[in-house]
């Protein structure tokens, strides 16, 4: 997660990173990994492992800096105590009978070596057919490329259907790349176009579209200011709600059974 500055691909060349800051405060400890680029701008991240990052321009004074960090501390801790408390995630298992999540709904693994190989979407379930399924390592390749099939079509279906908005209809259609990541739901860049997390095909329609529409509002805004947020809002004016739900959705599925 980021505030304050654009975290989304622009960085260029990067320099050998200096030695990490040390910031101590009342509530959280943390150290700032402070890295310098061909940046315009001020950035914050804080990922899932802890990790604070700061990004600055080439040029831009440590003093600077130091002050940028400061101004953001409340929003760190609140960031590193969210990520703190989160459940571990799930060691994810393909064995007949387990659940996976499509689109927010739950769907039962069936493993079916009597059937036609391949693998289908029913009522409620998966099935998974042919020899594959005597296989541990081929039944989890086959549920996964399955996973990916799909959410390559769900993810351009709907970049496509907001792309079209007038907001972002002037802007060409960003190529589509899917990854799993472990710190972020999507990145843009109006050069290499948009990345979205391969997890997102678990979560609802609407909350994938709130992470569509804010990496298509990137292409008016590189960072997350006023002017960023304005556009998110018109365009999407419950995205507060969607990003809720996302979150909820992506906890849930973590949660202990």
């Amino acid at each position: 997660m980021a505030a304050a500055g654009n975290q989304h691909a622009f960085d260029f060349e990067r320099p050998p990173a200096p030695p990490a800051t040390p910031i101590a405060t009342h509530a959280v400890a943390f150290v700032v990994d402070i890295r310098r680029s061909r940046r315009r701008s001020l950035a914050i991240e804080v990922h899932a492992d802890l990790s604070v990052i700061a990004r600055a321009p080439l040029a831009c004074p440590d003093a600077a800096i130091e002050a940028f960090i400061d101004s953001r501390r409340p929003w760190i801790e609140r960031q590193l105590l969210h990520f703190d408390s989160r459940p571990p995630a799930p060691v994810t298992q393909y064995a007949d009978g387990e659940t996976h999540h499509y689109l927010g709904e739950p769907l039962q693994l069936r493993l079916l070596p009597r059937t036609r190989t391949g693998v289908r979407r029913v009522p409620g379930a998966l099935e998974i057919g042919g020899a594959q399924v005597a296989d541990a390592a081929r039944t989890a390749r086959a549920v996964q490329r399955w996973f990916r099939d799909e959410a390559r079509r769900v993810f351009i279906d709907l970049i496509l259907h907001w792309q079209a908005h007038p907001r972002f209809a002037r802007y060409p259609v960003p190529p589509l790349k899917i990854r799993l990541m472990r710190t972020r739901w999507g990145t843009f860049s109006a050069h290499a176009g948009m990345t979205l997390n391969l997890a997102l095909i678990h979560a609802p329609v609407p909350a994938i579209e709130y992470v569509v529409v804010h990496e298509l509002c990137h292409y008016r805004y590189r960072g997350h200011g006023q002017g960023f947020y304005s556009l998110l809002e018109a365009v999407l004016p419950d995205w507060r709600a969607r990003k809720q739900l996302l979150e909820a959705s992506i906890a849930a599925l973590a949660a202990p059974a």
